[in-house]
């Protein structure tokens, strides 16, 4: 077994002791505490002036005073996400306080026998996307970023597991996956709005942000359709998720000018949900630069 720094024990045992607490605490409690102390701590971070500056840049029609209010929700949405880890699947089978829009392109997949992508961003309670594995079962594979500390990953783990549906961490082990769901009609899951270092420039929001190409280059070349879907937050602590059309795959002949489209329109889709509602996007990410 591979040692671990005591760095990461610390950070193992504060993680489960916050955990502890949040699930004491109940789910509504948890995530109104989590929401009130990320408006506490966020501000006083270093990625806030990041994230103002990032939301300023971006949607140059906000005045000041509703960019930090939208600031102020974007951290209560990340405190309440975080407050909400012990209960995602319990949030996940209240069929309650999750309403569902656009079953019906869930039915139209399962009905083609076909592989396909569905492809979040970062934005408002984004576990709910989890949400599509359930319902496709063994077909669907979500794809995600493993947390830095090998105990706080196998901690997480342990909390999301579900026997009716895998997760599989990026890096070669989650491209190959992503290569053989493609292949076998099989159904991946992730989110694809963070910056790519060795990525394609694409617009968003009006300047060059690097974009992991793989999605549009799959669907290119396998003609894998992608469904957009999102995870809004309601009154009442109430959720709504929706699943969207899939987006129109170019076929004009020349595969770098159809995969840049393809992921133009990707990014287009998110900006259009960001401008509606701002304070659900992680603006701390560094994008642009």
């Amino acid at each position: 077994m591979k040692k671990v720094s005591l760095k990461y024990r610390l950070e193992w045992i504060a993680v489960r002791i916050v955990m502890a607490i949040f699930r004491l605490l109940g789910r509504k409690n948890a995530a109104s505490f989590g929401g009130w102390l990320a408006r506490k701590i966020g501000p006083r971070l270093g990625v806030h002036r990041v994230a103002r500056e990032n939301m300023t840049t971006a949607l140059p029609h906000l005045t000041g005073r509703e960019v930090e209010e939208n600031l102020m929700r974007m951290w209560e949405n990340l405190g309440r996400n975080v407050g909400e880890i012990p209960f995602n699947r319990d949030i996940l089978s209240d069929t309650e306080s999750v309403e569902i829009v656009g079953e019906e392109y869930l039915d139209a997949y399962l009905d083609s026998g076909k592989s396909a992508f569905f492809v979040t961003a970062h934005y408002g309670p984004w576990e709910l996307v989890a949400l599509v594995g359930r319902r496709l079962g063994a077909r669907a594979t979500g794809i995600y970023r493993a947390a830095n500390n090998p105990l706080v990953e196998d901690f997480f783990q342990e909390m999301r597991a579900d026997p009716n549906y895998s997760f599989v961490p990026k890096g070669n082990e989650g491209a190959r996956t992503i290569l053989k769901a493609a292949r076998n009609g099989g159904a991946i899951v992730l989110l694809n709005d963070q910056k790519l270092n060795n990525g394609l420039a694409v617009p968003f929001f009006g300047r060059d942000a690097m974009t992991a190409p793989a999605v549009a280059e799959i669907s290119y070349k396998m003609d894998v359709p992608i469904y957009p879907m999102r995870a809004e937050r309601l009154e009442g602590g109430r959720r709504r998720f929706t699943i969207y059309p899939a987006l129109d795959v170019p076929k004009t002949g020349d595969k770098a000018t159809d995969v840049y489209a393809l992921l133009k329109a990707i990014n287009e889709t998110y900006e259009l949900w960001i401008t509606e509602r701002p304070d659900h996007w992680f603006w701390v990410h560094n994008r642009w630069s």
